[in-house]
């Protein structure tokens, strides 16, 4: 398994995040959140048409349901916080993941895949709990801190991977 530049600059943010989101407008963290949503459904989705591992396939169908619904949340919170949802697209990082996973087969994309969503998932939990705990608007406030708890499970199941 390859450790990209991509990894290592997830890996890096994970630190930087915290500060940065408690500082975030809704706006930004909804595009923020969004985009990772968006990144973790594409390449679960990816990885669910490929894997033959039971575990990397409960994980991925995890990801596509609890992402969607997810995003379902924000975008709830933002309607009744009247904030506008900004159109979701994953980031120029979150495409080279894609196309890493993509070039990789058979066990090789497992381990990338799970290797990914390690570093995504510190990533995410470190987005939603800084801005659960200093966003400008309650509702979103709410529903961050509803999809840390969620991005936590998660960690947690990818450690036992």
């Amino acid at each position: 398994m390859r450790l990209t530049a991509g990894l290592l600059t997830i890996a890096a943010a994970v630190t930087a995040a915290p500060a940065g989101a408690q500082a975030m407008s809704a706006a930004r963290y909804l595009e923020a959140a969004g985009a990772a949503d968006l990144y973790e459904r594409a390449a679960s989705q990816m990885v669910l048409e490929s894997t033959t591992d039971a575990k990397v396939r409960e994980f991925a169908r995890m990801m596509l349901a609890d992402h969607a619904r997810g995003s379902a949340t924000l975008r709830a919170a933002a309607a009744r916080a009247r904030v506008r949802v900004p159109a979701t697209a994953i980031s120029p990082l979150q495409t080279e993941l894609i196309a890493e996973l993509r070039a990789e087969t058979g066990l090789a994309r497992d381990a990338t895949y799970v290797a990914q969503q390690r570093a995504a998932h510190a990533r995410a939990l470190s987005l939603h709990q800084a801005y659960a705990a200093g966003g400008g608007a309650a509702a979103l406030k709410a529903a961050a801190a509803r999809n840390a708890a969620m991005v936590a499970r998660h960690a947690e199941a990818l450690k036992a991977m």
